[in-house]
């Protein structure tokens, strides 16, 4: 006698198909009843600032390219070419399967060279164009509207060739001047639908500033981040090796807008290992 009821045809069909959904969540990390493991948002395009390697890239481009090739990250956004030609720098990334979407751009070329900016970038592939500094002389109330100003009437020919201008931030524009916060006209001024921000963790955990508060006040406004860590005393230090909470922070990248993600480390002394360790706990 059979201990079992027979099963028909969509009994067994049904079977075979709730197992092979169980496997491939346990393919995906997840168990019984568990929901498969959500990619990460830089999953697969994982970038790095190559201010990080503003030494060696000036002695050794292709080197520093290699390198980053060879540990797995896929978008460069630059700091500025010294002398190398943009456009075997660009061959050369081809080669490796590198992208750069985005690119640094000083004051002084925003204003004055856009022209110039807007070329290379074609060629570079490059669609975001990120003012990434203030020297102390420009950080005036006035000075932060007219720069505001300057963004949004950029914005125009940088659209035209399918482009994005943006602003970087560091812990001064946080600090409030005669009664106002200078990051809160850059957002209120910019037009929200033309520019861009491109948010830095390091500087925005040493100026006190939650990213969240931001990315709830400013929905969808930071398409690019810096991804930079911090010890307990405020020192720069390998991604998952300080106190920012990279994993809340990226949980809400979505709400942001996020669209690159950009590790970097201003300060190190072995820009290869720093990059290494980073992207491993980032890929974790």
């Amino acid at each position: 006698m059979n201990a079992f009821p027979s099963l028909g045809r969509r009994d067994v069909l049904r079977g075979g198909l709730i197992g092979s959904i169980g496997l491939l969540a346990a393919c995906n990390g997840a168990g019984p009843g568990q929901e498969a493991a959500k990619p990460k948002p830089y999953e697969g395009k994982l970038g790095i600032q190559l201010y990080t390697f503003r030494e060696q890239f000036e002695q050794d481009y292709d080197g520093v390219l290699t390198t980053l090739a060879e540990i797995g990250y896929k978008d460069l956004e630059f700091a500025g070419y010294f002398e190398h030609d943009a456009a075997a720098i660009k061959a050369r990334m081809d080669d490796l399967g590198l992208v750069s979407n985005s690119t640094h751009v000083q004051l002084a070329d925003m204003r004055d060279n856009f022209d110039a900016v807007i070329e290379r970038a074609a060629l570079m592939g490059q669609s975001k164009l990120i003012l990434p500094w203030l020297a102390p002389e420009d950080r005036i109330l006035d000075n932060y509207k007219a720069i505001a100003d300057l963004l949004n009437e950029r914005a125009g020919p940088a659209k035209e060739a399918g482009m994005t201008v943006g602003y970087h931030n560091h812990e001064f524009e946080f600090e409030t001047v005669d009664g106002e916060v200078p990051y809160d006209i850059l957002l209120e001024r910019t037009e929200a639908d033309k520019v861009t921000m491109e948010l830095d963790f390091f500087w925005t955990h040493k100026a006190n500033v939650d990213p969240l508060d931001l990315f709830s006040k400013a929905p969808g406004r930071f398409s690019a981040c810096h991804i930079k860590d911090a010890s307990a005393e405020g020192e720069m230090v390998n991604i998952g090796d300080g106190v920012i909470d990279f994993p809340a922070i990226m949980a809400q990248a979505d709400t942001a807008g996020l669209e690159c993600f950009y590790v970097e480390n201003d300060d190190t002394k072995d820009a290869a290992a720093f990059a290494k360790a980073s992207f491993a706990y980032l890929n974790q």
